[in-house]
């Protein structure tokens, strides 16, 4: 999937000791809207703020810029985007990562079916 959409967005990384330990990666939707496509940190990275550090350096930076940045996600992941500030929820696409994915997508313990969209202003 994310070949779909990487040549168009921005990709970038947090470094400790040298070593990416997280990744994002924004597309520009048009001139006043982001998505935030991809937050991820490596494992043993997890739980230690890198991928919040990450996020919040980020929607300072757009913030300038930009009226609005959207964030599909998971049914996990809803908590952390919203102590993050994506209070606004916009759409849920039902079965999306059934029909874009050949293989089934896992979070954690939870069968990722539907993608659910917050919003920042």
């Amino acid at each position: 999937m994310i070949y779909k959409y990487l040549s168009d967005s921005d990709m970038y990384g947090l470094k400790v000791d040298e070593k990416i330990v997280s990744v994002a990666v924004i597309l520009h939707i048009s001139k006043n809207e982001l998505e935030l496509k991809n937050l991820v940190t490596k494992k043993e990275y997890r739980n230690k703020g890198y991928a919040k550090k990450l996020l919040k350096s980020l929607c300072g930076n757009y913030k300038q810029k930009y009226n609005k940045m959207l964030v599909g996600t998971s049914e996990n992941n809803i908590p952390f985007y919203l102590k993050q500030g994506f209070y606004k929820y916009e759409k849920t696409i039902k079965n999306y990562f059934t029909y874009n994915y050949k293989e089934e997508k896992w979070d954690s313990d939870l069968h990722c079916t539907d993608m659910y969209y917050y919003s920042k202003i």
